[in-house]
């Protein structure tokens, strides 16, 4: 098996749970540059007076959907050259960028949403099981136990619906783990993963930015679709690719140019 991004012991993690914690993906120099920047695409947002997309407003939170669109920061980490060598190994040789936010879950909020897949739909291409989508989160502050985590149940990824267990509080979902993570972390997990944002019982903010990359025969979710301005930026066919210019299927063409960039660095 080759692999481009991960281990064969990480792979073997996400194959078994649906999700992977990445400590110490980003430095801390770039934990302070992307909090600053995410601080600037609040204030844009509200100097320009526009609303969140329909399909993208959640209770509880403050949000900058289509967050890419605030700028170039934010898209270099959407196409970080790491991350898309784990995507790969993930996802196969094409995906595009469905959506992606700024959030920051305020202190003692309920939370946003409850225990949920991303998508019911499983996929196979060539005889082989692939996500139809993977959703990452890149956490710019320290997440505390009760901090309004990002919780998974592992295994979920393998189970039916009805098989799903219940609860009537989030935080009483048996087996589910939380990510009580330090800033920096990066986590990864299949849309077809059970999930949920807990309750936040802290004084502590939570702050995230947020990408959720799709099989390629999908496009942007309504709201997210990336604006003309930013399609013009985009002269690398990593970039056309991810803003789904462009009906890659299954060709690597798209990580050629990058890798011959980190070849002669």
């Amino acid at each position: 098996m080759k692999l481009h991004g991960l281990t064969i012991e990480q792979k073997m993690v996400w194959e078994r749970d649906g999700f992977l914690v990445l400590d110490g993906f980003l430095s801390d120099n770039e934990i302070k540059f992307h909090n600053e920047q995410m601080d600037e695409a609040f204030r844009k947002l509200d100097e320009s007076g526009k609303v969140n997309p329909e399909t993208g407003q959640l209770s509880n939170v403050q949000q900058v959907c289509g967050v890419i669109e605030y700028g170039e920061s934010f898209v270099k980490l959407m196409e970080n050259h790491r991350m898309m060598q784990i995507l790969r190994d993930l996802m196969g040789d094409s995906f595009v960028m469905i959506d992606n936010e700024a959030l920051i879950k305020p202190p003692q909020k309920e939370s946003h949403t409850n225990w949920h897949r991303d998508t019911n739909t499983l996929l196979h291409v060539n005889e082989k099981a692939v996500p139809l989508m993977v959703k990452v989160f890149y956490f710019l502050s320290d997440v505390h136990y009760d901090g309004g985590c990002l919780a998974f149940l592992p295994g979920s990824v393998h189970m039916a619906n009805e098989k799903l267990p219940k609860c009537e509080k989030q935080e009483e979902m048996p087996g589910h783990v939380r990510m009580n993570v330090k800033a920096g972390t990066a986590v990864i997990f299949h849309g077809y993963t059970y999930h949920s944002a807990l309750n936040n019982f802290t004084d502590h903010t939570r702050r995230s930015l947020i990408y959720n990359y799709g099989n390629p025969m999908l496009r942007a979710w309504p709201g997210y679709e990336p604006s003309e301005e930013l399609k013009v930026t985009a002269h690398t066919p990593l970039r056309k690719m991810l803003l789904g210019m462009k009906p890659w299927f299954a060709d690597a063409g798209a990580f050629k140019e990058e890798e011959a960039k980190v070849d002669t660095q």
